[in-house]
């Protein structure tokens, strides 16, 4: 991932003297492993795991891919794996976070809360080389730390201004940054793995009813002291954060957090085999003043001709007390 950039600088500059192939097309998949190579070298025990999960081997290679590829060193996109998790899924014929397992981020984590930017304002935007590659430590831009350490990576390029479109690589990093982050950031007295488990299996049955006293006892365990924000522009962006944290955090199914559409900006979508969940949040509104937007705005219009059952959800979060304070589902 280029961390080692960092270890090579000095008050001498011992790095000036190394060419830096980092970014270099050439050696994009020096440092791990290509979907070729996966299927030219290891079809047997990806048919063995598949036999386990009870998958066909594609889905298992789907399952594999959604988990640990997802990085790029160039412009060219060349899919790569990690090879650390893959080798060790691949030997113990189990899904696991192994890399994220290896190492805790929390150098990481400290950076971004003296940072002035939630990390879904760092997250999905373009960006040019020099925001990124630069190998400073500095706690006023820690994007160069985070990417340089695996924890982001090139999503996609735009040649005709030179930018990179940074994100998460693949489900088994973003599940974990985002669960330690939500962790430090709101410091529920909630256990978040086991509340996370919880909601999933809520959304997999379509439990309106349950989900909403989950989300209500979450927010409710956070300490006031975290989410006191004097000033109206700071609570808006704590609220926004929050949910933000919270719906990336349950992302095992396909969840789209502030989704850009034709009439507008739609807080959360979160489609499962059998659901689609349409979330609306409104700080110190209504539920209905959320679900009119909802109606107004056209953001289930994509999903007319979707066979899967559809769930508006208007929510209102009281600054007051940190909670939902209204709810509705249609």
């Amino acid at each position: 991932t280029g961390v080692t950039k960092f270890s090579q600088v000095s008050v001498f500059s011992g790095f000036n003297q190394p060419k830096d192939i980092s970014m270099d097309r050439r050696y994009e998949a020096l440092c791990g492993i290509t979907q070729e190579e996966i299927d030219h070298y290891f079809p047997e025990p990806i048919a063995e795991m598949a036999h386990d999960y009870q998958y066909t081997p594609e889905e298992m290679r789907q399952r594999l891919k959604l988990q640990y590829d997802g990085y790029h060193f160039s412009e060219r996109l060349t899919d790569v794996y990690n090879p650390f998790s893959l080798l060790n899924a691949l030997d113990s014929l189990r899904i696991y976070d192994y890399w994220f397992r290896s190492g805790t981020p929390t150098y990481l984590i400290r950076l971004l809360t003296h940072f002035n930017e939630n990390l879904n304002e760092l997250t999905g935007k373009y960006y040019r080389p020099e925001e990124f590659i630069d190998y400073k430590a500095d706690v006023e831009q820690p994007l160069p730390m985070i990417f340089q350490s695996g924890y982001l990576t090139i999503k996609d390029y735009d040649r005709d201004f030179n930018t990179f479109l940074l994100d998460f690589p693949n489900n088994e990093v973003k599940n974990g940054f985002l669960t330690m982050l939500a962790a430090s950031y709101l410091k529920p007295a909630t256990e978040t793995g086991g509340w996370i488990r919880h909601v999933v299996m809520t959304l997999r049955k379509g439990d309106t009813d349950t989900l909403r006293t989950l989300f209500t006892s979450f927010l409710a365990s956070i300490p006031y002291t975290m989410r006191r924000k004097e000033d109206e522009t700071e609570r808006e962006r704590y609220f926004q954060y929050t949910f933000y944290l919270i719906m990336r955090m349950v992302s095992v199914y396909t969840v789209y957090a502030e989704k850009v559409q034709s009439q507008g900006r739609v807080d959360c979508i979160v489609e499962t085999p059998q659901y689609v969940y349409i979330f609306e949040f409104k700080l110190d509104g209504t539920a209905e003043e959320a679900l009119q937007q909802i109606e107004e705005k056209g953001y289930a219009r994509e999903y007319a001709s979707d066979s899967r059952t559809l769930y508006r959800i208007g929510a209102s979060f009281s600054s007051e007390t940190g909670t939902i304070g209204d709810w509705k589902c249609i």
